[in-house]
């Protein structure tokens, strides 16, 4: 991959020392190398310089790179619209445990080096599209990196509703909500409801009932290419939220059937050849300890 102009996408317009100086030392890194810098439309305002929005081209041609400087949740969201245009992507800590952002602040010049320099590989993460059917018509519809999660919302009672996988009944279960989460997804909260931590580049995903009433629905592991609808929902109180990556983006009030499928576009995550995922589990979830 040749690279000669990269995007810098700052924690969501987060003016802060540490986002600004962080983006300030990666421009001059790069345009040390004769790189154009543009930064993208999570950066704040408050931080100077040339825009993306501003260049005059689409997303897919003003840049080669994406470069993501924040916590997960940066990059999850600037992750949605990078997919589209299928811009390789790598991210820079900022944040808590960082699963996904793989640069830390320690070893910033170093891994910015190897990336310029081809010593990389290139992983391409599942993403979920999510329908929200109600009779004839789709009143929602998204895109998620880690998850779509149907859950019980503001009421203290179970929800109820039935699985189907690729047409065929799976479970009615009576439960807090459901987790469907890509490999990438299953360390986020996925794995706080005991599914399994699955390699990033498995062509899975993952269904993990939270909280259900039978104690013997447990987590189960798909094909990639299935489609799982969720449908004929009871709720006892007021409604059931859908959140895709955390995001709530509608609520469901008993009619509606929930469609997950892989999504056409993936995620092209850059990956430092020394990177080790394993050593990641151990570091992030204190395996060491």
């Amino acid at each position: 991959m040749k690279i000669n102009r990269v995007g810098l996408f700052g924690k969501f317009n987060d003016p802060s020392e540490s986002v600004s100086d962080t983006v300030a030392q990666i421009r001059q890194l790069l345009e040390k190398n004769s790189l154009k810098v543009l930064l993208g439309n999570t950066t704040s305002a408050a931080i100077d310089g040339e825009r993306i929005d501003d260049s005059g081209r689409p997303l897919g041609e003003a840049i080669d790179l994406a470069i993501v400087v924040g916590g997960d949740g940066t990059l999850l969201s600037a992750a949605r619209t990078l997919a589209e245009h299928g811009i390789p992507t790598i991210g820079v800590n900022l944040g808590r445990l960082g699963f996904l952002t793989d640069i830390a602040l320690h070893d910033l010049e170093s891994s910015l080096g190897d990336i310029l320099s081809g010593d990389y590989l290139i992983e391409h993460r599942t993403l979920l599209e999510t329908r929200v059917h109600l009779h004839n018509d789709i009143i929602h519809r998204g895109r998620s990196v880690n998850d779509t999660v149907i859950s019980k919302g503001d009421t203290g009672r179970l929800i109820e509703f039935e699985i189907r996988v690729n047409g065929r009944f799976l479970s009615h279960i009576r439960s807090d909500g459901v987790i469907l989460a890509t490999p990438t997804g299953s360390t986020a909260y996925s794995l706080s409801a005991g599914g399994p931590i699955i390699y990033p580049t498995l062509p899975v995903l993952c269904l993990s009932p939270i909280c259900p009433h039978t104690l013997s629905n447990r987590p189960i592991v798909l094909d990639q290419d299935s489609r799982v609808e969720i449908s004929s929902m009871v709720f006892s109180e007021t409604h059931a939220n859908l959140a895709l990556d955390g995001r709530v983006v509608c609520e469901l009030h008993g009619g509606e059937t929930v469609a997950v499928t892989k999504a056409a576009a993936s995620l092209p995550m850059i990956r430092i050849n020394r990177h080790d995922h394993f050593e990641t589990l151990r570091s992030k979830l204190g395996w060491n300890e």
